[in-house]
């Protein structure tokens, strides 16, 4: 048996299906880095069963944009028109010059919270007024029976910094619905790429203009992080000092201007013998980060019960440089390669074919609420 539906409600029924596959739809939060040399943002989308990736975009400016609202804020309209990001909400990270950022272990003491013991182990650190200081933390071992040490990983950022650069983006026309850390954003990309293996270890080396940040995770979890003073600028200063070279000079040797991609890192028209040498030059301060990764590797196979590591991912300034990702993976006994943050989402090819290491960090911002792994 049949019943006919009235012609005017069959009428209305694509109306339906479309207002039903619109309410589907989630756009995640634009993922905002302003950099020294440009704004990056990148936006995501969940249609009800998939992620993709929505809106990406890399503009170019100098200091003066930098530091001007009024600038900024006609640069990011013409940004979001021309490349459709939706909304006005954005995750935007700590600034790596203005953030401090530390492992800390403490032990649980009867009658004390957590937040009392970690202040007291920060201000036993820093030769400052913490008051001076926005800080944040995320337990990295929170599941310790009492009597048992427990870690935590600490950001602390000068509180006028923090504002200033705040009030720069609300002037800009952004709304910050969140400000968070390097590590935080690394770790929810990988987790993403992931998202398969909940049991792996993996290592992520995030190489900047003077920081460089090694993390581990174990599955979703972020177990161990530490910074160190390593970076682009220590790099090409010492390959001014030994080859007497100028540092543009120097710099125009490894590192790829802003709009220069490439999605092979490890074959483009610099001759490898160069490559080599350079790299001989720089091998005593890499061999330094090289003891901060083993030391990682170490710490990782300790605390998941002799579980090695999967994978090192390298990302950020230096994974752009010509030959890093076989370079570094020479010195290692672990599989090495870039991050290229755009791989495996559905539409990234549509969006942006122009993936960049540098991306990782506002990649995994954007994912914010978007994964897991928030």
């Amino acid at each position: 048996m049949t019943m006919a539906l009235p012609a005017k409600f069959t009428a209305s029924i694509p109306g339906l299906v479309r207002k039903k596959e619109g309410a589907l739809i989630q756009y995640g939060p634009i993922g905002v880095d302003l950099g020294r040399n440009g704004l990056r943002l990148v936006q995501f989308v969940n249609n009800g069963n998939d992620l993709a990736l929505h809106a990406s975009v890399f503009v170019p400016f100098s200091t003066e944009l930098h530091e001007s609202s009024k600038h900024l804020r006609a640069l990011i309209k013409k940004a979001f028109r021309k490349n459709g990001f939706v909304g006005r909400e954005v995750i935007a990270c700590v600034q790596p010059e203005d953030a401090k950022i530390m492992m800390l272990s403490y032990m649980h003491k009867p009658g004390k919270t957590d937040e009392e013991l970690i202040v007291q182990r920060i201000a036993e650190r820093v030769d400052d007024d913490i008051s001076n200081y926005v800080i944040d933390y995320m337990m990295v071992r929170p599941e310790v029976s009492d009597g048992q040490e427990r870690s935590v990983l600490v950001a602390m950022a000068q509180r006028d910094a923090v504002i200033n650069y705040l009030e720069h983006l609300r002037k800009a026309g952004l709304e910050v619905k969140l400000l968070e850390i390097e590590p935080t954003a690394v770790r929810r990309l990988v987790s993403a790429r992931h998202d398969h293996d909940h049991t792996a270890n993996l290592v992520t080396v995030s190489m900047g203009n003077s920081q460089t940040y090694i993390t581990v995770l174990s599955g979703r979890r972020l177990i161990y992080e530490r910074d160190i003073d390593f970076g682009e600028q220590q790099l090409i200063a010492l390959l001014c000092k030994e080859l007497e070279l100028g540092e543009l000079e120097a710099r125009s040797m490894f590192v790829r201007d802003e709009t220069a991609y490439a999605k092979d890192i490890e074959h483009d028209g610099q001759d490898a013998s160069v490559t080599d040498a350079l790299y001989s030059v720089l091998k005593p301060l890499f061999m330094e980060l090289v003891e901060d990764i083993n030391m990682a590797l170490v710490y990782a196979a300790s605390e998941t019960r002799g579980t090695p590591v999967k994978h090192v991912y390298l990302t950020n300034l230096i994974a752009t440089w010509h030959g890093i990702e076989s370079f570094v993976g020479s010195l290692i006994d672990v599989p090495v390669s870039v991050l290229m943050p755009f791989e495996g989402f559905d539409n990234a090819e549509t969006v942006d074919s122009k993936s960049d290491p540098r991306a990782a960090v506002v990649t995994g911002m954007a994912l914010h609420g978007m994964t897991e792994a928030v």
